[in-house]
């Protein structure tokens, strides 16, 4: 089953009086459950067409399906509820809001969405991230690999469908890295599909598919 579906997908930004496209008729599928790399150099496109899939930036031309619903076609709010309730969203620089516990951090979403926390729910996602002893703490007191622990917790929390991966590992070192890429493809052994953006070729390589940008369009492998 198709769980995002990308089709004749194009982002085009003025740069003076020059039109820049960042990503150029791109067209491809995500089964449910799978692992995906998108890499390519810096400024190839891999990171735009991320937040294209995920809501963040808005599409020039295209249609975006995730799990069957058309978000190019969807006003704000309806947006932000599919975003809310199917994507987790995890970023290179962590994103979590530093005068705030880990515990707040983590439940933000659910927040946002006027949901109550689901405390077993809620301990599950803290017990397998390690997190236990650190839900007091502000997340600006953290390491970087314990930051990303909570960027992910966060990310789980409203048990998406699918998990954008930013360059998770970039700012972390070679241990923390490893051990951010294990906990994604042990998430994705658990039935969440995972689009990674990566420069680094050994952690696409461990992705099911891989797509590499050049300069805006898609090659497939």
């Amino acid at each position: 089953m198709k769980i995002v579906e990308v089709k004749n997908l194009t982002k085009t930004f003025a740069q003076g009086y020059t039109e820049i496209k960042a990503v150029d008729n791109v067209s491809f599928d995500v089964a449910e459950g799978e692992t995906l790399a998108i890499t390519g150099q810096s400024g190839s496109g891999k990171t735009t067409l991320l937040n294209l899939i995920g809501g963040i930036e808005e599409a020039t031309e295209g249609d975006i399906f995730i799990d069957g619903e058309d978000i190019t076609l969807a006003g704000s709010d309806e947006l932000a509820r599919i975003r809310r309730q199917k994507i987790g969203y995890v970023f290179q620089d962590f994103n979590l809001i530093p005068i705030l516990t880990v515990k707040e951090n983590i439940i933000m979403p659910l927040l946002l969405d006027s949901k109550k926390v689901d405390k077993k729910r809620f301990d599950e996602i803290v017990s397998y991230l390690g997190l236990e002893e650190r839900l007091d703490h502000l997340s600006s007191r953290l390491s970087g690999g314990q930051k990303q622990r909570v960027a992910i917790a966060r990310a789980l929390i409203n048990s998406p469908k699918i998990i954008l991966a930013d360059e998770p590992t970039g700012n972390l070192d070679r241990k923390m890295a490893d051990e951010i890429m294990a906990l994604l493809l042990d998430l994705n052994k658990r039935g969440i599909t995972i689009l990674l953006v990566t420069h680094e070729e050994r952690y696409g390589d461990m992705c099911k598919r891989k797509i590499v940008m050049r300069d805006g369009r898609a090659e497939i492998d």
